[in-house]
């Protein structure tokens, strides 16, 4: 790559320079911005695609389990959040404040349902075990395919453009590590803000921190700050 391999001018041995963590923070960004999700890819740092397909086992094996820790009020039986402890047990019968089973019957298939269709569709893979073996740059890729194609093809949600980030700068915690500081104004609603909202402070811009690592002699990028359903995963993208 050219940012990664770029000469410094008059160098005596010609070596490669080492590009800055905020050279590579910009062109990660510019990169996820015109959705080129290779070079995304070529400037992440391995760990990075590690914690990344470490996120996808971990909820896609928590879509396919029976039972989630605290099913057992019904202040737990909130919308996609807690599931039976057992399949189809039925409920017992001890008061009003009983769970329904139905309905958390219904939350367990839809969470079966999304778990299936992002082992088959998104990953590809037969199992969540299989996608665990999966080489992290095959799932991160995997991953980003399958949400820019079903993005391309959903012309029922409009999504908000967002403006870039832009770099403010960057502070080296050592050798091997670096934290980008980012910023971008935020989009501001047209016409007045309605009553209900009258006292909430409107910020006009947001910060973010992108974590740079070293590998090898270049600086790589822990993802921070790209894509903005990245750290969401697999979040409930099939529906019922």
């Amino acid at each position: 790559m050219a940012l990664l391999a770029s000469v410094a001018p008059g160098a005596t041995a010609q070596q490669p320079t080492v590009a800055t963590p905020e050279e590579v923070a910009r062109a990660v960004l510019r990169a996820d911005s015109a959705g080129d999700w290779e070079t995304v890819l070529r400037l992440a740092h391995p760990d990075a695609l590690s914690r990344f397909r470490g996120r996808q086992v971990f909820q896609l094996r928590m879509l396919g389990t029976p039972g989630w820790p605290g099913a057992d009020t019904p202040a737990d039986d909130t919308v996609g959040m807690h599931a039976p402890d057992t399949v189809g047990a039925e409920a017992p019968v001890t008061d009003s404040m009983t769970p329904d089973s139905t309905v958390q019957a219904r939350w367990q298939r839809i969470r079966r349902e999304q778990q299936r269709f992002m082992l088959d569709t998104i990953f590809q893979v037969p199992d969540v075990d299989s996608l665990s073996r999966t080489s992290p740059d095959t799932v991160y890729a995997r991953w980003v395919r399958g949400m820019q194609a079903r993005s391309r093809s959903d012309t029922t949600v409009q999504r908000p453009e967002r403006p870039p980030y832009r770099v403010v700068g960057a502070v080296k915690a050592s050798d091997t590590l670096a934290y980008v500081v980012m910023e971008r104004p935020l989009v501001q609603p047209l016409g007045s803000m309605p009553e209900l909202f009258r006292d909430l402070p409107r910020e006009t811009h947001t910060a973010g921190i992108m974590v740079m690592r070293r590998h090898g002699r270049q600086w790589r990028s822990m993802l921070d700050g790209v894509g903005e359903s990245l750290g969401l995963a697999a979040g409930l993208l099939h529906g019922e």
